[in-house]
């Protein structure tokens, strides 16, 4: 890259720096707004007279989000083997609280998938990531006595800070050539911005620090293995799948290991693990994705 090239890219840097880190301090960043669809769907599931007709009636408002249930209650994960032949069938196989959340996962891809020519690669390749270690949160919550439907949540949340970055990216046009900085910028604030969208999201606490601590490799604590555990390892292994990710620690040095007791597990028996299940992540992968 010439000298003025990167003197540009840096002055760029320092300026989106400056503007988050402010914007992030004084209250002002625009944080991504929940879509309606999954708010409504929250409040319904939340009432304790709900009617399971009226629910499917306000999710058939949304024939995208209809359609998505169906071919979800359809997919291995949670087929059992009867056809689903009405949004109803489909939210009484798939459970009130895995509605609630898959509405939510629909509601985020709608997100990430926008036709922004500037920043459409790396919302995709965020998306995608996101998604990976969803599916993975999902089959080690089953194995590791977790809700799996909340890891899987859990995983797909992960990166929704690097929406108002991504935004703000547009203004500086020198850094969408410069993916490394880039990288480096989302790295730095992605978890902060996590913490703060789902507050205003009205998250509880454990998906919060989930979110938060999103790359904490080594996030030790007293207390037995959680949520942010089982999440930190999914997001380990969604790096080692793609190789996107030079720094790694060493996975029997993460205290997360220890405590989900994997450091007790011989390392073939773990890898025989996600090679078994390697056909349920990538079915779940594929419908998460819409692929």
């Amino acid at each position: 890259m010439p000298a003025n090239a990167t003197s540009q890219t840096l002055d760029a840097k320092s300026r989106l720096l400056k503007e988050i880190a402010t914007s992030i301090r004084d209250g002002s960043l625009e944080l991504p707004s929940l879509p309606d669809i999954a708010i409504e769907v929250r409040v319904a599931i939340s009432k304790a007279d709900l009617d399971i007709n009226k629910l499917a009636r306000l999710i058939q408002q949304d024939p995208g989000l209809a359609a998505y249930l169906m071919k979800v209650s359809h997919s291995a994960v949670y087929n059992r083997g009867n056809p689903v032949t009405s949004l109803t069938m489909a939210v009484s196989r798939l459970g009130l609280n895995t509605t609630r959340d898959l509405t939510m996962s629909y509601a985020l891809r709608a997100l990430f998938l926008i036709n922004d020519t500037g920043v459409k690669r790396m919302l995709r390749q965020y998306w995608q990531r996101s998604v990976h270690t969803a599916a993975l949160a999902h089959t080690m919550a089953k194995r590791y006595g977790f809700n799996p439907d909340r890891a899987m949540l859990a995983g797909l949340l992960q990166d929704i800070g690097a929406l108002p970055i991504l935004a703000k990216l547009k203004s500086y046009p020198e850094l969408l050539n410069a993916p490394a900085d880039t990288e480096r910028l989302l790295r730095e604030y992605t978890g902060k911005i996590n913490g703060l969208i789902l507050h205003a999201w009205q998250f509880d606490t454990e998906m919060k620090i989930a979110a938060l601590n999103r790359e904490n490799w080594m996030r030790d604590s007293d207390n037995s293995a959680d949520l942010t555990d089982l999440i930190l390892i999914a997001r380990y292994h969604t790096y080692l799948h793609s190789g996107s990710h030079k720094t790694l620690p060493k996975l029997w040095d993460l205290p997360a290991f220890k405590r989900l007791g994997l450091e007790d597990v011989d390392p073939a028996e773990g890898i025989a693990f996600l090679k078994e299940a390697e056909q349920e992540i990538e079915d779940l992968r594929c419908t998460l994705q819409g692929g």
